[in-house]
C-alpha cells in the first residue's frame, strides 16, 4: 500500500488529555451512548477510508463494531473480579473467563502455575496448535494493583467513559487484543497463524525471581519475530517504540541506640535515621539530574525496631522521641534508559552508601527487576505499519511517546529477543494506579479496529 512515511517523533506533552471527540461530531442521541457513537464514527471513517482499506480490513472494522457491546460486557465482567496481583484467586478467576473465550478461536490454552511459596498466579498462554509461518506473541496482564482490601471494586459507567479497578490497565488492554481476534477469526484469518497470546498474573508485583516467574513469556518469545503489548496508551494518537527499565534496591542504615541527649557524640554519632538522610541527600545530589535516570525512595521507617512487609507496601516501627534510632530502611525502585545507566548508577550507588557518618553504618542491595526496552530500527518500522493504519482507518497520525513517560512492563523481558516489538495498543483512559482509573470508552473500537488491522498486515507480510 502506498503511504507518506513519517518520522515517528516522540511526542512532546504525552501526559496531556486527549481529544476523545476528535474522529466526528455526532447527534445528542449518539454522543450519550458512546458505543453507539463509536459506531457511527467508525462507519462514517470507513466510508472516507474505502480507498485505503481493502475489503478484508473494512470487514475486520465491521465485526469490530458489531461485537462492540459484548466487549464491553467482558470487560466490566472482568473488572468486577478482583485481580490484584497478591489474590491469586482473582487472578486465576479472570484466567477461567477468558479460557474458553480463546479456545473459541481455537486456541490451545494452558495454565503455567508458579511455586506456591511464590504466592502468585502464574501465566495464561494460548497457542494456535496448527501455527505456522511468521511467530506473532501478544502480551497483556490479569493482575492489578488494587487488592481485594482496597475500596475501589467495582466497574461504573458514565457517560462516554467508565472507571475501575485495572479498566485500562490491564483489562481494556486485555479486552482490546482478545476482540482483534475474534473479528479475524470471524473472517476466516486465524487458520494456520503462528499467534501466541501471554496473559501474565502479577505484571505489577512480578515475583522474584523472574527467570522463574516469567519463564512462561520467555519461552512463548522464542521464535518469535513480532511482539505487540496491549497496555494502556497515554493518548489516543501515541505508542511505544522504548521503555525504561526498573529495578528495586533497600538501603539499610544502623546507629547506636542510646538517650537522646546524646546525640552527636564521639561516642554515640548521629544514629540511623539522620545516616539513612544522609545517604538519601548525597544520591539526589549527585543522581538527580542524569537524563533518563530517577531513582525514588518509596518506603522509608526508623526507628528502635522495624519490621517491613514488602509484599503489601507496609511496615511497622517502634521507636521514642527520647531514643536514638538504631534502624533504618528505604526501600525504593531505580528507573534507566538502559543496562549500562543501570550498573553505572548502581555503582554510583554504592559508592555513596560506602561513606557513612560519625558511629553509623549503611547498606544497599540491589534486587532484579524488568530490563529497558530499547528504541530500535525495527520497532520504529513496525510503529510506521501501526501509523499507516491509523490513517487509513481515518484516526490521524500515531506517535511514540519519550520512555521516560512510560513504566516498565512485561514486554521487556523479550524485547532483545524480538526483531520488532510495538507497546501501549491499549485502550486510552487516565488515572491508571489510582482509584480514579477511567478509560475513554470511544477509543475501545479504534485501539481494536487498528489492532485487527496491524496483526492482519502482519501475517500477509
Amino acid at each position: 500500500m502506498n503511504s507518506t512515511p513519517i518520522t515517528p517523533l516522540y511526542l512532546s506533552s504525552p501526559a496531556e488529555p486527549f481529544p476523545v471527540h476528535r474522529i466526528a461530531k455526532l447527534p445528542p442521541t449518539f454522543a450519550r451512548k458512546p458505543f453507539m457513537a463509536a459506531l457511527l464514527a467508525t462507519t462514517m471513517l470507513l466510508t472516507q477510508a474505502q480507498a485505503a482499506l481493502g475489503p478484508v480490513e473494512t470487514a475486520l472494522v465491521k465485526t469490530v463494531g458489531q461485537n462492540s457491546q459484548e466487549q464491553l460486557a467482558t470487560l466490566e465482567k472482568l473488572v468486577n473480579i478482583n485481580s490484584g496481583s497478591t489474590n491469586p484467586a482473582g487472578v486465576i478467576a479472570v484466567g477461567e473467563v477468558l479460557k474458553p473465550e480463546f479456545e473459541a478461536l481455537g486456541f490451545e490454552v494452558k495454565w503455567h502455575a508458579l511455586p506456591a511459596e511464590m504466592r502468585h498466579a502464574g501465566s495464561l498462554v494460548a497457542t494456535r496448535p496448527d501455527g505456522s509461518g511468521k511467530k506473532i506473541l501478544l502480551i497483556g496482564h490479569l493482575d492489578t494493583v488494587f487488592s481485594p482490601a482496597s475500596r475501589f471494586q467495582r466497574f461504573i459507567r458514565s457517560g462516554d467513559k467508565a472507571s475501575g479497578p485495572g479498566v485500562i490497565d490491564d483489562k481494556g488492554g486485555v479486552v482490546t487484543l482478545l476482540h482483534a481476534l475474534k473479528a479475524l477469526h470471524a473472517e476466516g484469518l486465524l487458520k494456520r497463524s503462528n499467534i501466541v497470546v501471554v496473559l501474565t498474573g502479577d505484571e505489577e508485583q512480578s515475583a522474584k525471581p523472574t527467570s522463574i516467574s516469567r519463564k512462561a513469556l520467555m519461552d512463548a518469545a522464542e521464535g518469535a519475530e513480532v511482539a505487540l503489548e496491549f497496555e494502556f496508551s497515554l493518548a489516543d494518537d501515541s505508542a511505544v517504540v522504548a521503555r525504561r527499565g526498573i529495578g528495586e534496591w533497600l538501603l539499610r542504615s544502623s546507629g547506636t541506640s542510646a538517650h537522646s541527649s546524646t546525640i552527636f557524640s564521639p561516642k554515640v554519632g548521629v544514629g540511623a535515621v539522620f545516616e539513612l538522610a544522609h545517604m538519601l541527600d548525597t544520591m539526589r545530589t549527585q543522581l538527580a539530574d542524569i537524563p533518563g535516570l530517577t531513582f525514588n525512595p518509596g518506603l522509608i521507617m526508623g526507628g528502635s525496631e522495624l519490621e517491613e512487609d514488602a509484599e503489601n507496601g507496609r511496615g511497622t516501627v517502634t521507636g521514642r522521641k527520647t531514643v536514638v534510632a538504631q534502624t533504618a530502611l528505604a526501600h525504593g525502585d531505580l528507573r534507566f534508559i538502559d543496562g549500562a545507566q543501570m550498573a553505572s548508577t548502581q555503582a554510583r550507588m554504592r559508592g555513596i552508601v560506602a561513606n557513612s557518618l560519625a558511629g553509623a553504618h549503611s547498606t544497599i542491595e540491589f534486587k532484579d527487576g524488568i530490563p529497558a526496552m530499547a528504541d530500535t530500527a525495527a520497532n520504529r518500522a513496525l510503529l510506521q505499519q501501526y501509523h499507516e493504519v491509523s490513517e487509513a482507518l481515518g484516526y490521524g497520525p500515531v506517535r511514540a511517546v519519550p520512555p521516560t513517560a512510560r513504566g516498565a512492563a512485561d514486554i521487556s523481558f523479550v524485547a532483545d529477543k524480538i526483531k520488532a516489538n510495538l507497546a501501549g495498543l491499549g485502550p486510552a483512559g487516565t488515572g491508571a494506579h489510582t482509584e480514579s482509573e477511567t478509560i475513554w470508552l470511544d477509543s475501545l473500537p479504534k485501539a481494536t479496529s487498528r489492532a485487527a488491522i496491524l496483526i492482519y498486515r502482519l501475517l500477509q507480510d
